[in-house]
């Protein structure tokens, strides 16, 4: 599918953000370029970007391709959430209660609650009737202009539920305009059936489960946190994803300083997520390693407590992703949109931070980042249109629940809103 989107007020390219490896972000690394247009050529489902740049600097060979007019609109890279525990079911509004109540995360858990209260509920569904929920999900993130989605399990914790669990990953993956990448967090907390034996459950996963699971995850993840997994843990489980050739990320120090961050590093995980209890220490091993740090602000906003420092990682050089966490316990919200601006007013991110935060360094922390996240050349054509001139405005205006009115991702144009 070969076009021109062609007038085109506003480019968004992230050229420079490329160029740099999604660190040490000024303004100008976002490329924008005013009255632009975007060549986009390949097989449908495989479109890459053949040229961005001015409208009146193109290319004479792209001169009699099919336009199409984008009425002056912006142009932004498709957003990438690089962290969402989408497929689960069940209704934990009542803990929600509960927090305001008094009751702190892990008392909740304590009483039954938290994770296994949504394993529950997650296992009782049948495949069909996830796996609809899900796509309901996915097609939320399309409206918003999210064309990559990572989507963990961890609300199985039974061989036969987290198999389960994969294959409607699996299934989601065939939707048409949106990449999905899965990872496989089986060690997310214990189950009822291994309660009191985790070195027994940890040795389950890593010696039983993921082997015979390889094929459907891309990622293995473990929430190494106070009262769930620890470094041990997380040795055992990452030394077997090692050998299997399975990439690692990980929750890391968010419910207390446990060596989430040191054990990213140790592993050379692609990603360390949350990161909200880390001190000088963790924060200057991020900055000189090749690890990006996943901040996670919609979940700090919810559960009321302090924000990961973002400001700090970001001038001492961390390369900083964002994303939704989307779960039923401590972020019940798929909107990117609110990332975005709790990022930019409660973490002290500039705009150009949030902007590659949300797309390019998203794909990094997905091990995609020569492919997603950036409208140069040689990258996918996954982007989204939008009515306006500054890019700020994507954060500025929130809680709006906006529709992009324009997309194109994997080789598909979509309306998604009033023209």
């Amino acid at each position: 599918m070969s076009f021109v989107l062609d007038k085109i007020g506003t480019l968004v390219t992230l050229r420079g953000a490329v160029l740099k490896k999604g660190r040490n972000i000024k303004p100008e690394d976002l490329g924008i370029i005013h009255d632009a247009c975007l060549v986009v050529g390949g097989a449908r489902k495989k479109s890459k970007i053949l040229w961005s740049g001015k409208r009146d600097e193109i290319p004479g060979k792209y001169k009699k391709f099919k336009k199409i007019n984008a009425g002056g609109k912006m142009v932004f890279p498709g957003f990438v959430d690089s962290h969402t525990h989408l497929v689960f079911a069940g209704d934990r509004s009542k803990e929600f209660e509960m927090r305001l109540a008094g009751k702190t995360y892990q008392e909740i858990a304590a009483q039954g609650g938290g994770i296994i209260n949504s394993v529950k509920a997650t296992r009782d569904l049948s495949s069909a009737e996830l796996y609809k929920l899900c796509l309901h999900r996915v097609q939320n993130y399309l409206k918003q202009g999210v064309t990559t989605i990572e989507i963990k399990t961890g609300y199985g914790l039974s061989f036969e539920s987290e198999k389960k669990c994969l294959e409607v990953i699996k299934k989601l993956k065939n939707t048409k305009g949106v990449t999905i990448v899965s990872t496989f967090l089986a060690a997310h907390a214990i189950p009822e059936e291994f309660k009191n034996r985790k070195e027994d459950y940890i040795r389950e996963v890593s010696t039983n489960w993921l082997p015979k699971l390889r094929k459907l995850c891309d990622f293995v993840d473990i929430f190494l946190d106070q009262g769930y997994f620890d470094q041990e843990d997380a040795n055992i489980l990452f030394k077997a994803a090692e050998k299997l050739k399975i990439p690692t990320k990980i929750h890391a120090d968010e419910l207390a300083l446990t060596g989430g961050t040191q054990t990213a590093i140790n592993f050379k995980s692609l990603s360390a997520d949350h990161l909200l209890k880390i001190t000088e220490k963790e924060i200057n091993l991020l900055s000189q390693s090749e690890v990006t740090a996943t901040l996670l602000p919609t979940t700090a906003f919810f559960l009321k407590t302090a924000y990961a420092p973002a400001r700090v990682l970001l001038d001492r050089g961390a390369r900083v992703a964002l994303a939704t966490d989307f779960n039923p316990g401590t972020s019940p919200s798929q909107d990117i949109g609110l990332v975005g601006t709790l990022a930019a007013l409660e973490m002290n991110m500039r705009i150009e931070e949030v902007i590659v935060g949300l797309t390019l360094n998203g794909a990094y922390a997905l091990g995609l980042e020569k492919t997603k996240g950036a409208l140069i050349e040689g990258y996918d054509a996954d982007f989204f249109l939008i009515e306006g001139e500054n890019p700020a405005k994507l954060f500025y205006e929130f809680g709006c629940g906006r529709e992009v009115p324009g997309l194109f991702s994997g080789g598909v144009m979509s309306r998604l809103a009033n023209k």
